[in-house]
């Protein structure tokens, strides 16, 4: 028996490692190839209370030549480094909690599988998958905050010469900008924005939920993939919104960005009403779908790779596939 338990426990732990793997090598690439696209929707999140970094920009084909103009290449990948590092960490810590968080809410601590083998997958159940997801969501997001501040920080940061500000109030890069965060706003600074980011970890809840639901629907990973991040980017689009603005660096004799989470959403309704709230929604959806379709697409790949990680997993975002 306790041999038995030895092993459920050593592929319990290969199978929380491949999830980690997975998530980290899947949400690196997929952030990577797809960031000009963020960096559009970010800038165009803030036009209706624009601390003074970015230029106004009237659309999306609008930003993007001025962008090409005024920035080049260059400005498309601005916080690309803390992007990358934070969707590989933020995936890397959500797959494996949100798959252990399901075997604890379950009793189940060692690897289901038949005598046969193969892994006997559960059916998807929306409630246990969706407080596993807020869990796990809520839990990547503490740790990935920073990170993901710094790298809007960046990707606000317009060239001088379309702003006008002086290149003193630029960051040369995300240690610069950490340093420059923790000496002018302090440690708080680093975690600005944070409640609609909890708020926001319903995104990643949402998703993988409904990314588990519809796979259990459909055999196609792209199609459940794309028809769940199409779900979870409209419900909770306006949060993100919200958060950009708030994530703001303030700067001297400019407007001054409101200070909480409902000061800037009366704000944004008072100066654009509902389509304050959904500015960039166009960039973040060219993103996004086709970014849930490739992360989920190399996830499945990885787990099925690697027997072991699905013998030993009940059931996954992931590993909803074998259904």
């Amino acid at each position: 028996w306790s041999t038995a338990t030895a092993n459920a426990r050593r592929a319990a732990d290969r199978s929380s490692a491949v999830h980690l793997g997975a998530g980290f090598v899947a949400g690196a690439l997929q952030t990577a190839f797809w960031h000009p696209l963020d960096v559009i929707k970010t800038r165009l999140q803030v036009q209706d209370v624009r601390a003074g970094y970015t230029p106004p920009y009237r659309s999306l084909r609008d930003a993007f030549s001025t962008m090409v103009r005024a920035e080049g290449t260059r400005g498309f990948y601005q916080g690309v480094t803390p992007g990358i590092a934070g969707s590989a960490v933020g995936w890397g810590v959500h797959m494996p909690l949100y798959n252990a968080f399901k075997k604890a809410f379950d009793g189940d601590c060692s690897p289901s599988v038949s005598s046969s083998g193969p892994r006997q997958s559960q059916k998807p159940r929306l409630g246990r998958d969706l407080m596993c997801s807020m869990a796990s969501g809520s839990c990547a997001t503490f740790c990935v905050h920073p990170i993901y501040l710094v790298k809007t920080r960046l990707q606000l940061q317009a060239s001088t010469r379309s702003t006008g500000l002086s290149g003193s109030l630029h960051y040369s890069g995300p240690m610069h900008a950490v340093a420059s965060i923790l000496r002018e706003e302090g440690p708080s600074g680093l975690y600005r924005g944070f409640g609609p980011s909890v708020l926001l970890s319903s995104h990643g809840a949402v998703l993988v939920v409904a990314y588990d639901q519809l796979k259990a629907l459909t055999p196609s990973t792209m199609l459940a993939s794309a028809l769940a991040k199409i779900f979870a980017c409209m419900s909770t689009y306006p949060v993100q919104v919200v958060r950009s603005v708030m994530q703001q660096r303030p700067v001297e004799g400019q407007a001054v960005v409101p200070q909480g989470a409902m000061a800037v959403a009366s704000t944004l309704w008072r100066r654009g009403g509902v389509r304050a709230f959904y500015r960039g929604l166009s960039a973040q959806m060219l993103r996004t779908v086709p970014q849930a379709m490739c992360f989920f697409s190399i996830y499945e790949v990885i787990i099925e790779k690697f027997p072991s990680a699905s013998d030993a997993t009940s059931d996954g975002a992931g590993a909803g596939a074998a259904g």
